[in-house]
């Protein structure tokens, strides 16, 4: 083989194998609503108290996912709630229902939610005044548990395939889980 067909030969494997890792790198990771679940459940129970007046506990996080119409999905978080009211030793339980919007940090590698919010509160036979104290609770809850710490970290051989390192770009919500997609 004569010098310039070497050199045409070569390039055209080179071209060949940069086209192919496109085609061997995967474009997302997934992860089932079920895994992150199961995952977050080894931070929790969680209690909070307010104002010395009432101990909010929240249990059994459930992810899934929360669809609005013409709005983006949010990775929604049910949790179970059991608020003892100090004063009276009175107990009652219900639901918290939150969400937020997972977000992908590149210089920790982790999976952190923004804009977390309380949805909804579900309890039976609890009074108003009960209902906003325990409101503010998870909403505290919601800020330290939720969006002060990783929903999900990567090792960093986990972002690597064939020698080569992945570059996530977002995290997208879908009906069964998230997806974190690559560039």
């Amino acid at each position: 083989m004569n010098g310039r067909a070497a050199l045409s030969f070569l390039t055209t494997v080179f071209l060949l194998a940069g086209c192919a890792t496109n085609f061997i790198l995967p474009h997302e990771i997934k992860f089932s609503h079920r895994e992150l679940s199961e995952r977050l459940s080894k931070r929790f129970p969680v209690e909070k108290s307010v104002a010395g007046l009432l101990d909010v506990k929240l249990s059994r996080p459930r992810i899934d996912a929360i669809e609005e119409t013409g709005k983006p999905i949010r990775l929604g978080f049910t949790f179970d709630a059991d608020v003892k009211l100090l004063l009276t030793n009175k107990n009652m339980s219900g639901t918290v229902v939150m969400s937020g919007f997972p977000r992908y940090k590149p210089a920790t590698r982790e999976i952190f939610l923004s804009d977390a919010r309380v949805d909804a509160l579900r309890a039976d036979n609890m009074p108003d005044a009960i209902s906003a104290a325990m409101a503010k609770a998870a909403s505290a809850i919601a800020q330290d548990y939720l969006e002060g710490r990783p929903l999900y970290s990567f090792k960093e051989e986990d972002l690597k395939r064939y020698g080569m390192t992945l570059n996530p770009q977002r995290v997208d919500v879908h009906r069964d889980g998230i997806a974190l997609v690559m560039r």
